[in-house]
């Protein structure tokens, strides 16, 4: 099978009018601050009339991400016009009560410990209806942190397995707020565990999951947003450049957006490494393949 790659994102960005990022694996390297050239790549699209935003599914807020660019030198309105997080996205979801399933303690039990690396779930709750109970037989859901053991990432779900499969039996349901099953972390980066894989194997046990972020349709929506403020009011006219495609290209496709893989940073690079890139995009189904290729973020 023949496929076109571009080798950057600015061989192929002309005949959108915005630009919507994933961050980590496109052009953020998780531990190393943004790839070589990103800074410059983001800048120029905006100095060419791009809105640029960024759809993350970090489980940290906006407002945090935002600053973390900053002292990286990514400022905002310089080199992107927004940054989006599923975070952001879950806490307004808790702030308006919206969870969409009985709640009637208002209780939710935390699966996991919170991150050292990671600022805490309890921000996302601030103002919310809801408080956390160390009590699982009094909780109405399952709220999914950042997997860790004693503070180390984890490549398998080994460690977790066990766990996850014990509280499935609760009955109640899990809110996932980062459904990516892996996040290149590290230095140098790698692949590992994140929430979607532990609720993908809570799903598969029988529990109900409710995702919030990418491919949810709620995190393009609320994307669409953001650009629409910008003048951008049709999804046709914004192209989606991520590094997953079950996340990231599915969602994009559902939401009618052009799509964009990139191969060679990001948790799309792992798969070619071990497959080759035709095996690798071949086994995609249509849903998650992307409209575009390109073999990094910048040049």
């Amino acid at each position: 099978m023949k496929i076109a790659i571009a080798s950057c994102l600015e061989e192929i960005a002309s005949g959108f009018p915005a630009i919507l990022l994933d961050a980590y694996g496109v052009f953020w390297s998780g531990g190393m601050g943004p790839y070589p050239g990103a800074k410059e790549t983001m800048e120029r699209l905006v100095l060419a009339g791009k809105k640029v935003g960024i759809l993350s599914n970090t489980t940290q807020l906006s407002a945090k991400e935002i600053a973390k660019l900053q002292s990286h030198g990514l400022i905002l309105g310089k080199h992107f016009h927004f940054y989006l997080t599923s975070g952001e996205i879950a806490k307004e979801i808790f702030s308006q009560g919206k969870i969409p399933f009985p709640t009637l303690r208002k209780k939710f039990w935390l699966l996991g410990k919170e991150h050292p690396r990671f600022a805490s779930h309890k921000p996302l709750f601030e103002g919310s209806c809801y408080e956390e109970t160390s009590n699982l037989e009094e909780a109405d859901f399952i709220y999914l942190s950042i997997p860790h053991v004693n503070g180390e990432d984890q490549v398998t779900i080994d460690h977790f397995q066990e766990e996850v499969l014990r509280v499935q039996k609760r009955g109640i349901p899990l809110i996932c707020p980062n459904p990516d099953k892996w996040a290149h972390e590290g230095n140098p980066p790698r692949a590992v565990v994140r929430q979607g894989s532990l609720a993908a194997l809570f799903q598969e046990a029988g529990g109900d999951v409710f995702y919030t972020g990418k491919p949810e349709p709620m995190a393009y929506i609320a994307a669409m947003q953001h650009f629409a403020s910008l003048g951008i009011s049709k999804p046709e006219n914004v192209l989606m450049v991520g590094d997953t495609p079950e996340t990231d290209i599915r969602g994009a496709k559902r939401a009618h957006m052009a799509s964009c893989l990139v191969l060679q940073t990001g948790i799309m690079a792992d798969r070619i490494q071990k497959m080759g890139v035709s095996a690798a995009i071949s086994a995609c189904p249509d849903e998650d393949t992307a409209d575009l290729f390109i073999e990094k973020f910048a040049k």
